[in-house]
């Protein structure tokens, strides 16, 4: 009797655990940068950490096309509702349309963006530090290189602080 009430236990068990986290990081450059923090946070079960490029924080836009081309990449920072944006989230959360935020406590999270980057503000960009340092995330910066907007490599890539459009890539 006990071992068919082990099994019985252990696949109650099972059937009531939550999947585990993986170890699925997402990053991009960026609209892929923005992009990969929504997906970051909003799917916090699934993604374990992400790399934000020279990209807008999440929710940046509210859903209009005219703030992301003009606002949400070029600034001022101070003209980002960043609160606003934490609160929508929330929200989400709270609808059950995004993940508990409290998945994000301590995940890995890099944010970049070159001195240079004449695409995506600087200032813009350094706003998912907020968002991210809110929630509890384990939060890495560089803002120091002297870089347009790209992916910064040692070794391949158009001169570091020069727009390289052909492939986004710096050579540092």
């Amino acid at each position: 009797m006990w071992p068919i009430l082990f099994v019985t236990v252990l696949i109650a068990s099972l059937a009531e655990a939550k999947p585990p986290r993986t170890d699925v990081t997402v990053s991009g450059l960026s609209s892929g940068a923005a992009m990969a923090a929504q997906l970051h946070l909003a799917y916090s079960s699934v993604f374990s950490g992400s790399g934000i490029v020279a990209g807008p924080p999440y929710y940046c836009a509210q859903g209009n096309s005219y703030t992301a081309v003009t606002t949400c990449m070029s600034g001022p920072a101070a003209l980002v509702p960043v609160a606003k944006m934490e609160s929508q989230l929330q929200s989400y959360v709270s609808a059950g349309t995004a993940d508990p935020t409290s998945n994000l406590r301590n995940d890995p999270v890099y944010i970049f963006s070159g001195k240079y980057d004449v695409i995506a503000s600087p200032s813009v960009v350094k706003l998912h530090e907020r968002i991210y340092s809110s929630v509890g995330a384990n939060v890495k910066t560089n803002y120091d290189i002297p870089a347009n907007h790209a992916f910064v490599t040692e070794n391949f890539g158009g001169a570091c602080p020069l727009l390289n459009s052909q492939n986004f890539i710096n050579d540092w």
